[in-house]
């Protein structure tokens, strides 16, 4: 006998769950059902003027419409080489094949994003006090913007860019969260206008929650001078 593929199967009584048979006039059909509970098919074809399309119909009939996945023929000696399908016991199983972990492994992996720059521009120098438009910044803040926009152009791959607006804590929330948002916005929207891509560019304002200051109770010049570091935009650019 002729072992046609490289495949090596087992069909030890040792391994089987369970077992079956229908014979026909000139083919055997086997069902085996393994311990792992997957089940396998195996064809003996035997009549004299029958060929290896018996056993090839016969496993078509078995896996009722789904595909035939030959897992190992046997047929009697040829030359190496003839290449004659010469099957006479068709071991096979329905279905594709399942996906193995090693062929998962193999899937291109999409490179994660990563934080390439962050910058922090005070807004005190931004825009004009209590001021969140784009009429309302100033000529020094418009240059700040223009190095990060310059900076940004030169990155690859970008993916997202963050523009979060802050404020200090003088005022009340029901102020300072529009205002930082308002003005997270207006960066977002020179941006766009400078030519990067408004698809990647969000903008979000967290008021005074983010404070970065120690500074003393009340509201007295010294105090205002030592909160302008909360007073500020900052913008993260993540790229691959």
């Amino acid at each position: 006998m002729k072992q046609l593929s490289g495949w090596s199967l087992s069909l030890s009584l040792v391994f089987l769950a369970g077992c079956s048979s229908a014979s026909g006039p000139t083919f055997n059909a086997y069902t085996v059902t393994a311990a792992d509970g997957s089940r396998l098919h195996q064809v003996e074809c035997h009549g004299i003027f029958e060929g290896p399309a018996t056993c090839m119909k016969v496993a078509e009939r078995i896996c009722q419409g789904e595909p035939v996945r030959p897992l190992q023929k046997v047929g009697r000696l040829l030359p190496d080489n003839d290449e004659t399908d010469v099957t006479r016991r068709l071991t096979f199983a329905c279905g594709d094949a399942p996906t193995t972990p090693a062929a998962a492994a193999a899937q291109p992996v999409a490179p994660v994003a990563q934080t390439v720059d962050q910058f922090v521009l005070q807004t005190d120098a931004l825009f004009a006090f209590g001021q969140s438009s784009l009429a309302s910044i100033l000529p020094g803040g418009a240059a700040k913007l223009e190095q990060v926009i310059a900076r940004i152009r030169q990155r690859t791959g970008v993916q997202s860019i963050s523009v979060v607006g802050h404020t200090d804590r003088l005022g009340s929330d029901a102020l300072n969260q529009p205002l930082s948002l308002a003005r997270a916005e207006t960066i977002r929207e020179y941006m766009i206008k400078r030519g990067l891509d408004g698809e990647v560019i969000h903008a979000t304002g967290v008021g005074s929650r983010d404070s970065t200051t120690q500074c003393p109770d009340g509201g007295s010049r010294a105090v205002i001078a030592c909160l302008q570091p909360d007073r500020r935009v900052s913008i993260e650019v993540r790229a691959q």
